[in-house]
């Protein structure tokens, strides 16, 4: 039972993760800032050696490289800031598909993937305008982007990490 997901972790400055833990769901559930690869993954009783073995050489072939979130953008129900560059998440979550096409990002909902970090999610009105207002004097975040993390829960367990899975060498 449970499901997981397979996630990029970011580190963001403290004011953005306060922001975060108020205005994400998620966050109170355990999830760290991320940009998702895939969720909805498998269950977690499905994960076994050969899924983490193809869910890492997926994510191990693509290098380490630096991630700049330099702009916030809004979706009716989202802020996020997005990534730059973006094409190596989207080409992860396009590998992946194409190693597990049982499952779809956000469950086939959206045509196009686009790489972000949510901010808030599923809250009252004001609560976005606060976001978009706060964030830019937080930005840029920088980071850079090491590993991939495969998180799961279960009915008995928050979200938590069961597999870290380092990107590949850069050059």
């Amino acid at each position: 039972g449970g499901e997981s997901a397979i996630i990029v972790p970011i580190t963001v400055p403290p004011a953005v993760n306060l922001l975060r833990n108020r205005m994400d769901p998620s966050a109170a559930q355990g999830v760290p800032a991320h940009v998702t690869l895939l969720f909805p993954f498998m269950p977690v009783d499905a994960l076994d050696t050969s899924v983490r073995n193809r869910v890492a050489g997926i994510v191990a072939s693509e290098p380490s490289f630096r991630v700049v979130f330099a702009s916030v953008s809004r979706w009716p129900n989202v802020v996020r800031l997005d990534p730059e560059p973006a094409e190596p998440f989207r080409r992860l979550t396009r590998a992946l598909v194409e190693a597990f096409p049982g499952y779809l990002p956000y469950g086939g909902v959206h045509d196009e993937i686009v790489p972000h970090l949510t901010i808030a999610q599923d809250v009252p009105d004001d609560y976005y305008a606060a976001a978009e207002h706060a964030l830019p004097g937080y930005l840029p975040v920088r980071d850079y982007v090491r590993e991939a993390w495969l998180i799961g829960h279960t009915p008995d367990t928050p979200w938590h990490t069961l597999w870290r899975l380092p990107f590949g060498v850069p050059g």
